[in-house]
């Protein structure tokens, strides 16, 4: 890792505006794991010890529901993936694989915790980091949503009608907000008005 440099890391989302103290202290204090294609990371209910940021490579994510496992996305390079279960303090729901080769290094609860301790501010800063790139997921899966609800309806030959919203193009996908502003709730044209 030393051979990549602190340019190479400081490109990582999870690392903005930490200072180059913090990140080197991260990559050094952390777990640095390589792993080959079809390594597995992590499993549904492995305990949630801290987090991972992908250092290089991407991994496949498949959560696991009752019985079975769904691919719900690739995780890329500056990206991390497990905080969210470590944050909640549940069990790993789901599988990680590595998709070719991949480099990751794990922040531990103890490592995050020391950074607590140590410097609040950094702490602070990591957090931030943290959190804009879960609130991103978040958007991204309701992004996903939208996009399949407007394919089922589509694929019904249904067009969509919103509350305080005009009538809705499915071939763009635009949406013609009323004077209100308010956020739409989709409507199926069929008496559901």
């Amino acid at each position: 890792m030393e051979d990549l440099g602190l340019p190479y890391f400081r490109t990582i989302s999870t690392f903005g505006a930490l200072s180059d103290t913090t990140v080197v202290h991260l990559i050094r204090c952390g777990e640095v794991q390589a792993l080959e294609p079809g390594e597995i990371l992590f499993e549904a209910g492995d305990p949630s010890e801290g987090f991972y940021i992908i250092l290089k490579g991407q991994l496949a994510f498949h959560k696991y529901h009752q019985g079975h496992y769904g691919f719900i996305r690739n995780y890329h390079f500056g990206e991390n993936i497990g905080f969210v279960g470590m944050i909640a303090l549940h069990r790993r729901i789901g599988r990680a694989r590595a998709v070719g080769e991949v480099i990751v290094v794990k922040i531990s609860t103890r490592l995050f915790n020391d950074l607590y301790e140590t410097n609040t501010q950094e702490f602070a800063l990591l957090l931030m980091n943290l959190s804009r790139d879960m609130a991103r997921g978040i958007r991204a899966v309701d992004n996903l949503l939208v996009e399949q609800h407007y394919s089922a309806m589509n694929a019904q030959g249904r067009k969509a009608v919103a509350a305080d919203v005009d009538e809705v193009d499915l071939e763009t996908a635009d949406v013609a907000t009323a004077d209100t502003g308010r956020a739409a709730k989709v409507r199926y044209l069929a008496g559901l008005r």
